[in-house]
């Protein structure tokens, strides 16, 4: 087999510019020439081709196909357990993000809730969820002494709970917005409200409200945590977490000396 740089890009489904830049980067370069002087394909040629396809469809970039077959740097199974680890990651990656897009799409399919109201909070939604599992994983390190806390962290990598969950956290971040700007007591009441809700949903929060004050833990984390929150938004959570916190232990005090 002898085949010129046009008849061999038929051949094997390829192109002569790609095939004119295997030869420069010293991919593949054909080492025949005919009477004519032009380079021609043998049949080790196109075995050569087919190595290169098919590591190509493993998701090697070209420069580690080439070290690949110029120095045989990893034995072939050695390299298909590489390829299936950076396959694996790269799935899970995009599970995540397919995760976090269909939780902001339940969102918007509430009903009730209109889209401009949505968008309006949209992105610190999508980051919320976004940073979501790397926060989990940093409250699981940090709280692995704690077995009843734990308990109760484990329910965060449950659907339905997320679910209840978002749209808590959507109705606590509209409320706030509406006490901020009308400043009012019913207003200040809804925001009682929804996060009473949240403390029966999810008892633990008080003991993430503490980690804000814990300078060792955010020195360690903060990349995790540094959640993208407008100021008034984000120092109105905190003020409103801290005193119905605080109200709720003074009230159990009182109950405790009666």
């Amino acid at each position: 087999m002898e085949v010129t740089i046009g008849q061999f890009a038929k051949l094997v489904g390829s192109t002569v510019r790609t095939l004119r830049y295997y030869d420069k980067i010293e991919l593949l370069t054909p080492q025949k020439y005919n009477k004519n002087g032009r380079k021609v394909y043998t049949r080790l040629d196109w075995e050569l081709f087919q190595q290169i396809m098919i590591l190509k469809h493993f998701g090697l970039s070209l420069n580690e196909i080439k070290e690949q077959i110029t120095n045989q740097k990893l034995k072939n199974r050695e390299l298909l357990l590489m390829q299936k680890q950076l396959i694996e990651k790269k799935q899970a990656e995009l599970n995540d993000k397919l995760e976090v897009i269909t939780r902001m799409e339940r969102l918007y399919n509430i009903e009730g809730i209109s889209e401009e109201e949505i968008n309006e909070f949209a992105f610190i939604m999508l980051d919320l969820f976004r940073r979501e599992k790397s926060q989990i994983q940093a409250w699981e390190e940090h709280f692995i002494a704690d077995k009843e806390l734990m308990k109760e962290i484990k329910m965060l990598h449950d659907p339905k709970y997320k679910e209840k969950m978002d749209r808590e956290i959507w109705n606590l971040i509209q409320a706030i917005r509406n006490a901020i700007q009308y400043n009012d007591s019913p207003s200040r009441k809804k925001v009682r409200e929804i996060l009473n809700e949240m403390d029966n949903i999810f008892p633990a929060s008080r003991n993430f409200l503490n980690l804000i004050d814990d300078d060792h833990f955010f020195a360690k984390y903060n990349d995790e945590f540094n959640n993208y929150f407008p100021e008034n938004i984000a120092s109105y959570i905190y003020k409103e977490l801290k005193t119905y916190y605080d109200d709720k232990e003074n009230s159990k005090g009182k109950d405790n000396n009666k």
